[in-house]
Formats: structure tokens, C-alpha cells, sequence
């Protein structure tokens, strides 16, 4: 009998060693796969954010073209601003001395549409601030940054990200 309990403690041993020793593969694998998580989470994010300031840069990119064409056009009828001084007093006598207005009421439209371009341009950089302050406030505060270490997202100050998330069927990190 007493050989029985011996067997049974044996037993017992071994079958506690062998749950433990599959305990440990079990928090190994699941190590593994948290950590392959982790790095699709962190490529898919790294991707989506490329994109994102891709398509900003090229919309600034655009906007920026647009309003360098028109500030230089611009430039240039303001750097000829002695010149149309001249031709407006000239236009000014010539119309007076001949009676004829129309050459003053053209003058008048030209400087009525630079006016209206000058408003257009405030607009233009107007809504491009409103665009600058909206992709601000849809990306929470977000920063990319890239330098010799590597690609970084900078969260906001007071933010802690939280992974295991996901949004439809892709990986997300909740941010609290």
C-alpha cells in the first residue's frame, strides 16, 4: 500500500510539472502572437498615416502653386504701380481734355477686378487656414515624425494608447 501513495504523488508531481510546463508554452505562443499584433497594428497605422499626409501635402502642395501664381501677378501690377500712376494721370487729362469717360470707367473695372482678385486671395487663404485647423482637430492632436531612429506617431500631452482595439475588421489603438 504504502507503494501506491508513492505512485500517487509521483502522479501528482508529474502531472502538476506537465500542466505547468504547458502554462508556460501557452503564455510563450500567446507572447508571440500579442507581439505580431502589436507590429501589424503598428505597420497598418504607419501606412494609413502615410497616406493621410500624402494627400495633405498635395493639397497644400496645389493650393500653395495657386496662390504663388496669383500673388505673382499681383507683385507684378503692384511693381508697375508708377507706371499706372502715370497712365491714370495721363488717362485722367486725356479724358478731361476729350470729354471722354470711358477710358476712366475702364480704369475704374480694372482696379475694381484687382480688388475683387486681392478678396478672392483672402478667401483662398482663409479656407486653407480652415482646412489646416480642421485636419487638426480630425487627427486629435496626432504628430508623425520621422528622423535616423526610425518613424514615430507623437500623441497628444496626457494621451495613453491602448491596443487590442480593433475598428471593422482592421486593428486600432483606442487613445484615452
Amino acid at each position: 500500500m504504502p507503494n501506491t501513495g508513492n505512485s500517487l504523488a509521483s502522479l501528482a508531481e508529474r502531472m502538476r510539472s506537465k500542466a505547468e510546463q504547458d502554462r508556460q508554452e501557452l503564455e510563450v505562443l500567446t507572447r508571440q502572437r500579442f507581439d505580431a499584433l502589436s507590429e501589424s497594428l503598428r505597420q497598418s497605422s504607419t501606412a494609413a498615416l502615410s497616406i493621410t499626409e500624402a494627400a495633405i501635402q498635395d493639397a497644400l502642395g496645389r493650393l500653395e502653386a495657386s496662390i504663388a501664381s496669383r500673388c505673382q501677378t499681383l507683385s507684378w501690377a503692384f511693381s508697375r504701380r508708377w507706371l499706372q500712376a502715370l497712365l491714370l494721370g495721363l488717362a485722367l487729362l486725356m479724358g478731361i481734355a476729350l470729354g471722354g469717360w470711358g477710358l476712366l470707367a475702364m480704369l475704374q473695372s480694372k482696379a475694381a477686378a484687382l480688388q475683387g482678385e486681392i478678396q478672392d486671395l483672402r478667401a483662398d487663404k482663409a479656407a486653407l487656414e480652415a482646412t489646416v485647423a480642421k485636419l487638426s482637430d480630425r487627427t486629435w492632436g496626432l504628430k508623425l515624425l520621422e528622423n535616423q531612429e526610425g518613424r514615430f506617431i507623437v500623441l497628444p500631452p496626457n494621451t495613453t494608447p491602448k491596443t487590442g482595439w480593433t475598428v471593422g475588421k482592421q486593428q486600432a489603438v483606442k487613445l484615452e
